[in-house]
C-alpha cells in the first residue's frame, strides 16, 4: 500500500484476505427487551452496524475494508461504483475514499430520484463526482460497460481507477466482509452465553446475508440467517445468493458450501417496491424508536423490522432468541420524512 495512506492493512483471521481497518469494530450487540416482548420473541438483541464508524456507519463498511484493500494493492488513486441514487454502499464508499484521499465517481441509477437529499446529498458532501444511468436493473451488464467507459476516460486523464460493483466484480470481497462479520457475531454470542436461534438481515444485493450464512455455517454455528428482501422476489434473490456465495467460497478456499436449506428468505415486505416505504415499514420504524430508542429507515431496516414483528407474532420466530442486524441507512429516513406526517400533530 502507498505510503501516502495511513490506514493499517491486516490479514483477516477467517477469510485470509487483506483488509483495511477503516471502520470501528467490534460493533455493539444490545438487548432490546421491550421490543422483544411486543414482538412475541423470547429475546431480541440488536447488532449495531449503524455504529460502525465513518460516514454514518452501516453494514457496507465491513465490505469496503476488503474492497479498498484490493484497490490500494492495485495502485488505484480513485474508485468508481454504481447502485441506486440513494445507495448506502455508495455513500459509505465516498466516505472511505475521503478518509484515504482517493477520488470517487458514483454512477447511480436515476430511477430512485436525483434530488440532492439523503445519501445523494452526502455523496456530494463527501466529495464524490456523481453521474446517472437510466438503467434500472442492478444486474444489467450494460451498467458495467458504462462503468468501464468512465474508467477509460479517467485513465486518459492519467488516473488509476478501480471499479467496485457489488453485483459484479466485487461480490466475493463483499461476501468476505460478512464472513468476517459472522466470526464477530460468534464472539458476541460467546459473551451472551448462548447462540440465538436466528439473525434477521435486510437484503438488497444479498451479499450480507450470503456472507453471514456462509460464515456461520463454516464456523459450525447453529444460528440461522433470515434474509428479508427489500428489492427482489425470493426465487431470484435466493439463487443469486447461492450462486454468488458459493463462487466466493471457492475463491476463498473454503470447503464449505451453502445449500438451499441453509437460510430463509422472506419477500412479502417489499411493499410498493424498492426504495418506497410501506405502511408496515413506517409502523416498524415508529415502534423501534418508541420501544428501543432505535432509528431505522423505512426502505431497508424498517422493512426488516416489519418482517421480524410479523414472524414473531405466531410465525417462525415466535418465542425464539433473535438478533436483528441494524444495517444503518439512516439518511433514508430523512428522505421519506413526508411518510411520517401523521406524527406531526399540534
Amino acid at each position: 500500500m502507498s505510503s501516502t495512506h495511513s490506514i493499517p492493512v491486516s490479514i483477516d483471521r477467517i477469510t485470509g484476505q487483506k483488509r483495511l481497518e477503516l471502520a470501528s469494530f467490534p460493533t455493539p450487540l444490545e438487548a432490546a427487551p421491550r421490543l422483544a416482548a411486543h414482538a412475541g420473541l423470547g429475546a431480541l438483541h440488536i447488532k449495531r452496524e449503524d455504529m460502525s464508524g465513518y460516514a454514518l456507519g452501516g453494514n457496507k463498511l465491513r465490505q469496503i475494508d476488503f474492497i479498498l484493500a484490493e484497490a490500494l494493492e492495485q495502485g488505484a488513486d480513485m474508485v468508481i461504483s454504481t447502485a441506486g441514487s440513494q445507495s448506502n454502499f455508495c455513500r459509505s464508499l465516498a466516505g472511505a475514499a475521503a478518509k484515504l484521499g482517493l477520488g470517487c465517481h458514483l454512477h447511480l441509477r436515476a430511477k430512485m430520484g436525483t434530488e440532492r437529499v439523503g445519501n445523494l446529498l452526502l455523496d456530494g458532501i463527501l466529495g464524490a463526482e456523481v453521474t446517472f444511468t437510466e438503467k434500472t436493473d442492478p444486474w444489467d451488464p450494460t451498467i458495467r460497460a458504462e462503468l468501464d467507459e468512465i474508467g477509460r476516460r479517467y485513465e486518459k486523464a492519467g488516473r488509476k481507477p478501480y471499479i467496485a460493483q457489488l453485483t459484479g466484480s466485487s461480490a466475493t470481497l463483499g461476501i468476505a466482509g460478512w464472513v468476517s462479520g459472522a466470526a464477530e457475531l460468534l464472539d458476541d454470542f460467546s459473551r451472551l452465553g448462548h447462540q440465538p436461534d436466528a439473525v434477521v438481515v435486510v437484503c438488497g444485493s444479498g451479499l450480507t446475508a450470503g456472507g453471514l450464512a456462509l460464515g456461520l455455517k463454516h464456523l459450525g454455528a447453529t444460528t440461522r440467517v433470515v434474509g428479508v428482501s427489500a428489492q427482489q422476489p425470493e426465487a431470484r434473490l435466493r439463487q443469486w445468493i447461492l450462486d454468488t456465495t458459493n463462487e466466493a467460497a471457492a475463491d476463498l478456499g473454503f470447503s464449505t458450501r451453502l445449500a438451499d436449506q441453509d437460510f430463509d428468505i422472506i419477500d412479502d415486505r417489499i411493499g410498493p417496491g424498492y426504495g418506497i416505504p410501506s405502511p408496515e415499514s413506517i409502523e416498524a420504524v415508529r415502534l423501534a424508536g418508541r420501544l428501543a430508542g432505535l432509528v431505522l429507515d423505512p426502505i431497508y431496516t424498517g422493512k426488516g423490522m416489519a418482517a421480524l414483528l410479523a414472524e414473531g407474532d405466531g410465525g417462525m420466530l415466535s418465542g425464539r432468541s433473535v438478533v436483528f442486524l441494524h444495517s444503518g441507512g439512516t439518511p433514508g429516513l430523512f428522505t421519506h420524512a413526508a411518510s411520517f406526517d401523521t406524527d406531526l400533530r399540534p
